[in-house]
């Protein structure tokens, strides 16, 4: 007959389940180092990222100097930088002869980098306007020399002894204008003829008044748009 023996107190195995082995705690830190690793390898990548494309760089143009509206673009108005090749609206250097000739369709601050939609070739007057030209004097302008592009309001200035027309002086012969061309007269001192672009209605009223030099122009801000304005497109 084989007897069996109760465990001893405090031996593994025992009834009341003490003195058994602590279970062992997994050890998190072979996970952390491969998370640390990671992160590394990531951030290296986006280094080398980073680093290639500053390298990868073109030749694009930018203006050389402040450009007003509806002025006939020459090579002299361009210059070139060199930039990050990830926007496809510059124009690239290469293509510089292919704009020479053409006009601004807006103001461009010198610097700017140029886009395709900034100039126009061909005609920039739309059909239902002209441009209509006027002779002014000293008097009859602002002290500071009109510009290509400049927005103005035409007043008309009737004289007394040269068979004025009809109208009160001061009458509003065009709320604001387009100015498309600027010729300065000799040593500056004669004055200047400027070229306006208006609707075709409005020709009727203003020509005989600029034909007689009976027109005073004011500058308008730059952010005035005349209701008759340069093709864009």
């Amino acid at each position: 007959m084989t007897t069996t023996l109760p465990a001893p107190a405090g031996i593994p195995g025992g009834a009341d389940g003490r003195g058994r082995l602590p279970t062992p705690h997994r050890d998190r830190r072979p996970a952390l180092a491969a998370l640390a690793l990671l992160l590394i390898v990531a951030g290296a990548l986006a280094s080398a990222v980073v680093a290639y494309r500053s390298g990868d760089r073109v030749d694009v143009l930018t203006a050389a100097r402040d450009i007003p509206p509806g002025q006939q673009i020459t090579d002299s108005d361009f210059a070139v930088a060199r930039i990050a090749a990830d926007d496809a609206a510059v124009i690239d250097a290469a293509s510089r002869g292919n704009f020479a000739g053409t006009r601004s369709t807006t103001r461009i601050p010198k610097g700017t980098l140029l886009n395709r939609t900034m100039f126009l070739a061909g005609d920039v007057v739309p059909a239902d306007a002209v441009i209509v030209g006027v002779t002014l004097s000293e008097a009859q302008q602002p002290a500071a020399t009109l510009r290509i592009g400049d927005v103005v309001r035409a007043y008309l200035v009737p004289r007394s002894n040269d068979g004025a027309l009809s109208g009160q002086a001061g009458q509003v012969l065009l709320k604001s204008a387009r100015v498309m061309e600027v010729r300065e007269g000799r040593g500056g001192t004669d004055g200047s003829a400027v070229s306006l672009l208006v609707s075709a209605s409005e020709a009727s009223t203003f020509v005989p008044a600029a034909a007689a030099g009976q027109v005073a122009l004011a500058r308008l801000p730059d952010q005035v748009r005349p209701p008759v304005d340069m093709k864009t497109g």
